[in-house]
């Protein structure tokens, strides 16, 4: 091998030399990765430079003997003058305790120094085995790092997805709510035209009430014996209709009542007047089922106006709210209710259940 390659490679591995932590041998003038030599970093660091320029590599110091014995006297009688300069002389050994004082002071020293090159090499290893385990964990710990910001975005991304989805099923229900008042004002208001329409449908209608029920009654002369009674010239042309109507309640045991359809409205308001009259003329005897023929006890016969199913309830709630705040009146006229607490008061017209509920 050339002194160029040698320069070039470590003799120890073999391999190129690329950086300036190396030692050159004193001797042979091989140059050692300091590795090679079993040198960690650290003791190489802490080498001075006179001893690098010293420095003999392990091949050469092996090859250096291990003792001098040039001067070994040789045994003879006569005196030093008669030794030839040829002659080999054994020296004798030195003192045994400073003999073994020096071995001893070496190997303290040799084992000090391989002890601390031991450590520094397996504080070496430690540093790069801990270094290689930070780096394989901290890799380990970014991945999942990297997992958990992926799976951030992930729910971010869905979570304003279910924002946009909630936001816009918060636009339609506000749209639903908005759209359910107008429609629910707009059945009130149909509600309140279609019972107009009934009621008014009803303006030639009479309702007779607890007119006892028989089998082969005929109400139309019952009709006509009322008007008799009251003094109303009704003729049979006058009525178009005359009919029982079904019970609301069929456990109420009272009869059935008679729905009367007249001709016009004229014919019923007059008739309706008449027996209004009647009955304040004849307060000790107002109409009853003796008036009409019918004999036992005597029951009241009640005629008013055909109201829808709606105005009736309004109509009984109003009754039981006079009694409850003590008004004098309650009414009904041409399907309208009306109640007056006093005879000096101003009537009320009760339109609907809210307003009665707010009497006072």
């Amino acid at each position: 091998m050339s002194s160029k390659t040698a320069n070039k490679k470590c003799a120890g591995c073999a391999l190129d030399l690329l950086t300036l932590e190396q030692l050159k041998c004193n001797t042979c003038f091989l140059r050692y990765h300091f590795e090679c030599i079993n040198t960690s970093k650290r003791k190489f660091k802490e080498i001075s430079q006179d001893f690098k320029s010293s420095w003999v590599c392990p091949t050469c110091r092996s090859k250096v003997p291990k003792g001098d014995n040039s001067n070994t006297p040789v045994r003879y009688t006569g005196t030093t003058s008669e030794v030839s300069p040829t002659t080999h002389v054994t020296l004798r050994r030195a003192n045994p305790s400073t003999t073994t004082q020096s071995a001893r002071d070496f190997s303290l020293d040799d084992v000090k120094e391989l002890i601390q090159e031991a450590m520094d090499d397996l504080l070496d290893k430690m540093e790069r085995r801990m270094t290689k385990v930070v780096e394989t964990k901290t890799k380990e710990i970014f991945s999942e790092i990297n997992d958990i910001k992926d799976s951030i975005s992930y729910l971010n991304a869905q979570h304003e997805d279910i924002q946009k989805q909630l936001q816009l099923r918060c636009d339609q229900v506000e749209k639903l709510t908005e759209e359910n008042g107008i429609l629910k004002s707009t059945i009130k208001d149909l509600g309140n035209r279609l019972n107009i329409m009934e009621q008014h449908s009803r303006l030639c209608n009479l309702e007779v009430q607890c007119i006892p029920e028989h089998k082969n009654e005929n109400l139309l002369n019952v009709m006509v014996q009322i008007a008799k009674v009251t003094g109303h010239n009704l003729q049979e042309g006058d009525v178009h209709k005359c009919t029982r109507i079904a019970k609301i309640n069929p456990e109420n045991k009272r009869p059935r009542s008679v729905v009367v359809k007249f001709s016009n409205p004229r014919v019923r308001d007059t008739f309706m007047a008449n027996v209004i009259q009647y009955n304040k003329k004849h307060r000790d005897n107002k109409l009853n089922t003796s008036h009409i023929g019918i004999a036992g006890e005597k029951k009241p016969i009640y005629v008013v106006d055909h109201l829808i199913p709606e105005t009736k309830r309004l109509h009984a709630l109003a009754r039981d709210k006079a009694k409850q705040l003590q008004y004098k009146f309650v009414w009904v006229k041409n399907g309208r209710i009306f109640m007056r607490k006093t005879e000096s008061s101003e009537h009320i017209m009760i339109r609907d259940f809210s307003q009665l509920e707010s009497l006072s």
